[in-house]
């Protein structure tokens, strides 16, 4: 009774403007232009444009449902308005349909920017959402732990700096025994392995303990090359100490994303096209995007990434059909942002909508379908 008498006020209210900017009552002639425009509002079906986005708009047994899809379907009917749905693929297309008049309706998860508004019109909000970060958690066994560690420490640049220590101390070596075996053969042997050998062994003993016990050069030309190795081992100690402690504690240990300040530098996934892409190439992270949220918590298992960054209410849902409890949310919602109803640049649907969204909102709809698609109670 209520939601008729509602559809009754609204509709009065599209007509009482066009008769009040009459100023001649008494001439009829006049009145036939003012209620062109009241009838040219809505010509047929209103053209629905969305997107297959969980739990705001989806197919599901034969129906369009979710949050924003269904809360739709409760304006059309409150206003009165038929409609038809054309299913696209992301939401610049969405964008891009309403504002080359292709549709007059954009319905789902689609974020309210000064770059869309530009473009586009918008309803008033009705829901508010944000960025939010899902990692793989910290847990697993200590075998795990350490298969990790040593996972993320075999990483090209590492093993490529221990080639070139290594390849550094073999030439020092093969210097060493070439001036050291005609002057002092009982600690360099003539013969080249053996006297290699040797040499290795200093080379090794010096860059770690600063020399070996009871051995040294003794000659002009091994004492030069023994002085050079000294000086360079300073230098290659604190390089790989400077590396070791990067990877270690940059790079690899789990649980070092706790928010959007950690972000810049980490490889991260995120939705292709969407406004957390946007944030996100801003940050300086290593975005790697992919077709939809699936895909990204796919790639987080998959450790391909680091972490996965999207709007908080969709990434939230998507992690908890994967009824993984190794993933785990972190943080609070940033870059906050408001879900609206995308709508052509002064469309005249705009304050037919926004009436009808306040009444829905008085009667609990949207709370309603809150808690059916986010478990939210207030």
């Amino acid at each position: 009774m209520r939601a008729a008498l509602i559809l009754a006020c609204l509709t009065a209210s599209l007509l009482l403007p066009a008769a009040a900017q009459d100023p001649a009552p008494a001439a009829a002639p006049a009145a036939a232009p003012a209620a062109a425009p009241a009838a040219a509002t809505t010509p047929g079906k209103v053209r629905v444009v969305t997107r297959n986005l969980e739990p705001f708009s989806f197919e599901s047994e034969g129906k369009r449902v979710g949050y924003a899809a269904e809360l739709w379907d409760e304006l059309a009917k409150a206003t009165g308005l038929e409609y038809e749905i054309q299913v696209v693929g992301s939401a610049q297309e969405i964008i891009d349909a309403i504002q080359s008049q292709k549709a007059d309706i954009g319905v789902g998860a689609i974020s309210v920017t000064s770059k869309r508004e530009e473009v586009i019109d918008f309803s008033q909000p009705f829901y508010e959402s944000g960025l939010q970060i899902l990692v793989p958690g910290g847990g697993g066994s200590y075998a795990d732990q350490i298969f990790g560690l040593l996972k993320n420490l075999l990483n090209l640049k590492l093993i490529g700096a221990f080639l070139l220590l290594l390849v550094t101390m073999l030439i020092i070596s093969h210097l060493v025994w070439r001036y050291e075996h005609k002057v002092n053969t009982d600690q360099w042997p003539e013969d080249y392995k053996a006297g290699l050998w040797e040499s290795f062994w200093w080379t090794i003993s010096t860059l770690l303990v600063g020399g070996a016990d009871n051995k040294g050069p003794v000659g002009v030309g091994g004492r030069i090359i023994a002085i050079i190795w000294m000086l360079l081992s300073i230098v290659l100690v604190s390089l790989l100490t400077a590396s070791f402690t990067t990877t270690l504690t940059v790079n690899s240990l789990k649980g070092d994303i706790n928010g959007p300040n950690d972000l810049p530098g980490r490889s991260v996934a995120t939705v292709q096209g969407s406004t957390a892409e946007t944030w996100l190439n801003e940050k300086g992270a290593k975005v790697k995007p992919f077709p939809d949220v699936a895909a990204c918590i796919a790639a987080l298992k998959g450790g391909a990434v680091q972490a996965v960054v999207y709007d908080a209410p969709i990434l939230r849902y998507e992690a908890a059909k994967t009824d993984d409890s190794s993933l785990q949310m972190v943080g609070q919602m940033f870059e906050r942002q408001n879900y609206a109803f995308a709508l052509q640049q002064n469309s005249d649907l705009r304050e037919r909508l926004n009436q009808a969204l306040l009444f829905l909102n008085e009667e609990g709809i949207g709370a309603k379908l809150r808690e059916t698609y986010f478990g939210e109670t207030e």
